[in-house]
């Protein structure tokens, strides 16, 4: 990692906090999921949560450095294709339920608090097929965040 690279992203890169957390989430949401997902779909799973964990942190690390703002929005865009899919693998799932996001319905001033809610329903949610629609509402929102961001 260079030594010009600003601490906040050094925190997300290097948390043992973060690597726990996604491997937690991760671990339950593939034993929660019956074997619906194929070992792909797995992998998508697990690079969605990882993104969606990290922009979390970033989120309440509430950073202000440029770098950091085009690490988060450069993850986020390399995470689409796990993004779609995952989306795709819910889509087929017996109890999968409708995006709660409207894409013309984002906002930037809203887009921080309702992430964190979301993110905060996302966390104590048992239900997989739930979960799994949170997750990907929650990545629809960094999408939405790194869009805006973009430069």
């Amino acid at each position: 990692m260079k030594n010009d690279t600003p601490q906040c992203v050094q925190r997300i890169e290097t948390s043992a906090d973060i690597r726990r957390r996604v491997e937690t989430l991760h671990a339950s949401m593939a034993e929660s999921s019956h074997g619906c997902f194929s070992k792909t779909e797995l992998d998508h799973l697990r690079t969605v949560i990882r993104l969606t964990v990290e922009f979390h942190s970033y989120l309440r690390l509430a950073c202000t450095h440029h770098f950091c703002l085009t690490y988060m929005s450069e993850s986020i865009f390399s995470g689409v294709d796990s993004y779609c899919g995952l989306t795709g693998a819910y889509k087929v799932l017996r109890d999968a339920t409708e995006s709660r996001i409207e894409w013309s319905g984002i906002s930037a001033p809203s887009l921080k608090e309702r992430f964190s809610s979301i993110f905060d329903e996302f966390d104590r949610e048992t239900n997989f097929e739930a979960k799994c629609r949170l997750l990907l509402d929650l990545f629809k929102l960094q999408i939405v965040f790194a869009g805006m961001s973009y430069d």
